[in-house]
């Protein structure tokens, strides 16, 4: 505002027309002192509510063909078949705590990005011992392991674990995330 004595006095705060100030390198404010969901932490539960349980429905699947291929001889074979239904059911498992902290996550729950990111890292180092296994195992002969279903359907699931979990570690840890998962714990 000017004055008769001033003309050329400017306002102290002056405001860009019509442009609201926003202060740099916090997520943005709703209204209600909310944090805006970042695109990476958007992202990166979305990854968590699809791929676990995706990979947990191919366990699954893989395990009722392993059932189907065994059935002559379930009876030498209980051993792999328990190895097979413990994992199976814990990707099942895992798959519901993927769900449940992804949701927590969204809401800015710094506890839930780390138990992600904890289940993450096993979820990782698992998929790395599978795929060292399958290439012992086959030692360099492709062609018949690949025409197993099986074994198909499990390299499916590694190639979508290593890509995702890779993924979703860098998704939660862009600057973006922690300014958000900050602006989150200071309400």
């Amino acid at each position: 505002m000017t004055s008769p004595q001033n003309p050329w006095q400017q306002n102290p705060n002056p405001q860009h027309a019509g442009y609201p100030q926003v202060p740099m390198g916090h997520p943005q404010q709703m209204p209600g002192g909310k944090p805006r969901l970042p695109g990476t932490v958007n992202f990166a539960s979305i990854l968590g509510l699809v791929v676990p349980p995706l990979s947990a429905v191919l366990s699954v699947i893989s395990f009722v063909v392993l059932l189907v291929m065994l059935s002559d001889y379930l009876e030498s074979t209980w051993s792999v078949l328990a190895v097979n239904a413990f994992f199976t059911v814990a990707a099942v498992v895992c798959a519901i705590l993927w769900i449940v902290f992804s949701l927590v996550m969204r809401r800015g729950r710094g506890w839930a990005r780390i138990a992600l990111v904890v289940l993450a890292v096993l979820w990782l180092l698992y998929d790395v011992y599978s795929i060292v296994s399958f290439f012992l195992a086959v030692g360099g002969d492709f062609g018949e392991a690949i025409s197993q279903p099986t074994v198909i359907i499990g390299m499916v699931q590694m190639f979508l674990v290593i890509v995702t979990t890779v993924l979703f570690l860098v998704l939660v840890f862009l600057k973006p995330s922690n300014d958000y998962f900050k602006a989150a714990q200071g309400r």
